[in-house]
């Protein structure tokens, strides 16, 4: 994640009316739950239609270089450029929400990349970059939201990953 692309006014609008509804307790049709051989994650409620907002990734934003010292494993990319020193992460360790709860899928397996329904967008908005989570196709009730934690860095081993912030999935489900 390099840049930061613009969104259109259509889709800041339909962001800023989510936002609105959940300051009127107006949420989303999902919970957390809890799986003991796999932890939390979130399940879907109700059916979703594809490109309903299911959240916004939220947290603490500190450079990569910083996020070396968190306990989490639910830290997202911000912007990536190249240096650890520059690149930022949201560390949802301390002001996160339901999305961290999301299950990140294993990034070397076909099979576990199926099973990803949950995608983001990152855009500016009132000056400051957000994250929105989204449905990437249609989910039905009962169906855990799975994302790809790692997304745009197919072909890039370990090391690699590690240097640019990311982690190995290969142990995940």
């Amino acid at each position: 994640v390099d840049e930061i692309t613009p969104m259109s006014k259509r889709n800041i609008s339909i962001f800023q009316a989510y936002k609105h509804n959940t300051r009127e307790g107006v949420f989303p049709p999902i919970e957390i739950i809890h799986d003991e051989n796999l932890g939390f994650g979130v399940k879907a409620l109700t059916s979703m239609p594809r490109h309903t907002i299911i959240g916004e990734y939220l947290g603490e934003v500190v450079t990569m270089e910083q996020s070396s010292q968190s306990n989490s494993d639910s830290l997202m990319v911000l912007l990536d450029t190249g240096d650890p020193k520059t690149s930022l992460i949201i560390d949802p360790t301390r002001a996160g929400n339901i999305a961290r709860f999301l299950s990140g899928i294993n990034n070397r397996s076909l099979m576990s990349k199926r099973k990803v329904n949950v995608r983001t967008r990152r855009f500016f908005m009132d000056g400051k970059v957000h994250i929105c989570l989204f449905t990437s196709r249609r989910v039905e009730a009962g169906e855990i939201l799975n994302y790809d934690y790692n997304a745009g860095n197919e072909g890039k081993d370990v090391d690699q990953w590690a240097r640019t912030g990311f982690y190995d999935t290969s142990n995940f489900f």
